[in-house]
């Protein structure tokens, strides 16, 4: 199928994808005798759902969030850590003190080439010079460092007597302690329910993609929904989305495998293979997911997690509490896309699924890893995608040109 030059080609490059790929062989730690490895694409991952549940309590409490915001800033916070991935922490936040602005300058010249063209990198310099004092800065504050805690609590019980582990647990801890007057950290201090479902979340690292498969880099389950919610945000800005569709694709993004925390990941040759299997997959996800997560959760972070895992991948909009699905896309955005019908085009969230897949494969394809499974899924996935249009957006062509 010949592509029509009318297409709008998106902002998204190969380089892009790949700068956010750094991250998952970017280990955390490497310092330390760690049980498991700790990647940095994992960790921020864990952040931005521990930063969403921050948020929700929030406004909860009468404060007003802008989720935009929220997301482009953790995005900002995502990019600089990819790029200056060499500086230990101790050692970056003393840099700060004394040479901030060069810091800055310097990362923001690095990611010009794959970000120019969006219209937030007029504002991702000035973010780092001048880091602002609002509750979007703050929650995702908190969320790094309980983020960091949660993964040095399992090295510090691993072996607490190696050295300088009891200092770094109490800087750590000193700095959770600081965000205390959140209404989020108190709930996850307090009480042990939310406590085991941010728990929850993080063992996703532990579950890897492609499993039955060498990979390089073995990117989890968890890291892979950032991927996913990355590519969905960027790409919504070239799509005539509203904001809140836009926040909606990078929340159903992170949120769209969180069944798997209580089924692992089923590889869809299994699911495809037996007729009527994927539903009652699905049913049982369902069910867990209600009994393990829902049940223990405030009424709006509830009615979030149900609209973005049960039909994950359907296009929708919701009028008055109740949602309503569309078969096509085309629709949707016509009639629908508007802040008040809390949009999502779900056929686009696949879309990005199958792209962090595409990926997963032939990234570890070119480093030289290979085997027939990610040959073939990859192949598989690029003739599915290759011809791939939504709103004049031509999403096949990331597929096509990635090399």
């Amino acid at each position: 199928m010949q592509i029509p030059s009318s297409l709008q080609t998106p902002r998204l490059s190969a380089s892009l994808l790949r700068r956010i790929f750094v991250a998952a062989s970017i280990r955390r730690w490497n310092d330390q005798a760690c049980p498991v490895e700790f990647v940095e694409l994992d960790k921020q991952a864990h952040k931005m759902v521990i930063a969403y549940i921050f948020a929700k309590y929030e406004e909860m409490s009468g404060k007003e969030i802008d989720w935009e915001r929220l997301i482009e800033y953790f995005c900002f916070d995502f990019f600089e850590r990819v790029v200056l991935t060499d500086i230990k922490p101790p050692v970056f936040h003393e840099l700060q003190k004394l040479h901030r602005k060069e810091l800055a300058s310097f990362v923001t010249s690095e990611l010009a080439s794959d970000l120019c063209g969006y219209k937030f990198f007029s504002s991702l310099e000035h973010y780092f010079k001048h880091p602002p004092h609002n509750i979007e800065k703050r929650i995702l504050q908190a969320a790094h460092y309980y983020a960091s805690k949660w993964e040095f609590d399992i090295i510090y019980h691993f072996n607490p007597t190696m050295f300088d582990v009891g200092n770094i647990k109490a800087i750590i801890d000193k700095e959770v302690e600081k965000h205390y007057d959140l209404q989020g950290m108190k709930q996850v201090v307090l009480f042990k329910q939310i406590n085991e479902i941010i728990t929850m979340f993080g063992q996703l690292r532990f579950q890897k993609r492609w499993s039955q498969t060498p990979r390089v880099p073995a990117t989890s389950v968890l890291g892979h929904t950032l991927v996913v919610a990355l590519c969905a945000y960027l790409l919504s800005l070239d799509m005539p989305s509203c904001k809140q569709m836009r926040i909606n694709h990078f929340l159903g993004g992170l949120f769209h495998d969180l069944p798997e925390i209580l089924t692992r990941d089923i590889i869809s040759p299994i699911k495809s293979s037996i007729a009527g299997l994927d539903e009652q997959i699905k049913q049982i996800e369902e069910r867990a997911v209600e009994e393990k997560i829902l049940a223990h959760l405030p009424e709006s972070i509830r009615a979030d997690i149900v609209y973005f895992t049960q039909n994950e991948f359907a296009n929708r909009y919701r009028i008055e509490d109740f949602t309503h699905y569309t078969k096509d896309s085309s629709e949707l955005f016509a009639h629908y896309n508007s802040d008040e019908y809390n949009p999502v085009c779900g056929e686009f969230l696949k879309v990005c699924d199958h792209l962090s897949a595409f990926l997963e494969a032939r990234i570890s394809i070119a480093h030289g890893i290979s085997s027939h499974d990610l040959v073939q899924g990859a192949q598989g996935i690029l003739e599915k995608r290759k011809d791939t249009q939504i709103c004049g957006l031509d999403l096949g062509v990331l597929f096509r040109d990635f090399i």
